[in-house]
C-alpha cells in the first residue's frame, strides 16, 4: 500500500511540476519576445554602427544566457534560504531531516529555461534583422 501512495504522490507531484513548468516557459517566451520586439531601434542601431547580423544574433544569444544564468541563480538562492529555514524548523520534530536535491530533474528544468529563452530571444530578433537598419531607424515606437 505504501509502494502504490508512493507512486500516486508522485505522479501528483510530476503533474503539478509540469504545469507549473508549462506556465514558466510560456512567461518566459512571451517576456523575451516582447522585449526582443521592443529593441528594433537597438538593433538598427547595432546595425547602423557596423555590426553584422551575426554579431547582433550572438549578442543577443549571450544577452539570453546569461539572464537565464543569473535567473536561475537567484532561484537557488531563494531556495536554499527557504530550504535551510525549513529544516531548521523541522529539527525540533525530527533528530535528523535529510535534504535530498534531484540535480538532474533541475538541471534538466534549467536547460529547458535555456533553450527556450535562447529561442525567443534570437527569432524576433532574427526576423527584425531581415529588414533594412534604416528603415527600423525610422519606425516609430
Amino acid at each position: 500500500a505504501n509502494a502504490e501512495n508512493d507512486r500516486i504522490n508522485r505522479l501528483a507531484a510530476i503533474a503539478v511540476l509540469g504545469l507549473a513548468l508549462a506556465y514558466t516557459i510560456i512567461a518566459i517566451a512571451n517576456t523575451l519576445v516582447m522585449a526582443t520586439s521592443d529593441r528594433r531601434h537597438e538593433l538598427a542601431t547595432l546595425r547602423l554602427s557596423g555590426a553584422t547580423p551575426g554579431q547582433v544574433l550572438r549578442m543577443i544569444g549571450v544577452e539570453a544566457c546569461l539572464v537565464t544564468g543569473i535567473g536561475t541563480l537567484l532561484a537557488a538562492a531563494v531556495t536554499s534560504v527557504t530550504v535551510t529555514g525549513l529544516r531548521h524548523s523541522l529539527l525540533g520534530l525530527a533528530p535528523s531531516v535529510r535534504v535530498v536535491i534531484p540535480w538532474l530533474p533541475l538541471a534538466g528544468i534549467a536547460l529547458a529555461c535555456l533553450a527556450i529563452a535562447v529561442l525567443a530571444s534570437l527569432i524576433p530578433a532574427a526576423l527584425a534583422l531581415r529588414r533594412r537598419p534604416a528603415e527600423l531607424a525610422g519606425v516609430p515606437e
